[in-house]
């Protein structure tokens, strides 16, 4: 039976020598598929955030919603457990989450988290390494760990793009309220405020 001392020790190895090493590596490539794809990764962000204005626009058309006040952009952590990473953008009227009407889109960052999974499923045969000290479930806590860490980037991905978004046409079209607040972090939780009115504000 494997004891704390010596599981412990293991997953300190495997984070010192397959994990932390690997950090760099995943950045510089994420970077560089960014390079190579740049039009098309944006495209898909912005189609989802055009996509999801337009079904407000729709709603409001049809007295179903208010005007908008919050837009979230929502990290679905239990998306991870299938090795993909999928974020949903809802639109809510004043009302926030006790806004009943449903109005979202959906995004799936991959030149992003794809690294983030490529690198879990060669850690699941670097394991065999530590015999029974280190199990699927290890890599599976691992890998919502390192996630974390994934998500920050896409946070500043968005953070980035946002200017593009606030141009789209639909995005003008749509009603909302002044002080319109866009935030983005986990599902119904707590996030970072990337914009209020006509300002980008950061959550301090």
């Amino acid at each position: 039976m494997i004891n704390e001392t010596e599981k412990t020790n293991a997953l300190q190895d495997l984070i010192k020598n397959h994990i932390l090493p690997y950090v760099e590596q995943g950045i510089t490539r994420i970077d560089e598929r960014y390079k190579n794809d740049k039009e098309y990764i944006e495209g898909e962000l912005i189609a989802s955030f055009q996509q999801l204005c337009k079904r407000a626009i729709t709603l409001q058309s049809h007295g179903k919603k208010g005007n908008i006040k919050y837009i979230y952009i929502s990290f679905l952590r239990t998306s991870i457990m299938d090795n993909t990473c999928t974020y949903r953008l809802d639109a809510y009227d004043e009302k926030w989450f006790l806004d009943k009407e449903e109005c979202y889109s959906l995004w799936t960052p991959d030149f992003i988290y794809a690294s983030l999974f490529s690198h879990m499923e060669k850690l699941e045969e670097k394991i065999k390494h530590y015999g029974r000290a280190i199990t699927l479930m290890d890599i599976e806590k691992i890998k919502f760990f390192e996630a974390e860490k994934y998500h920050i980037l896409t946070l500043e991905f968005v953070r980035e793009i946002l200017p593009r978004l606030l141009e789209s046409s639909v995005f003008k079209d749509m009603e909302k309220a002044e002080d319109l607040c866009i935030i983005m972090g986990e599902y119904m939780d707590k996030g970072e405020v990337l914009y209020i009115g006509n300002q980008s504000k950061e959550l301090t």
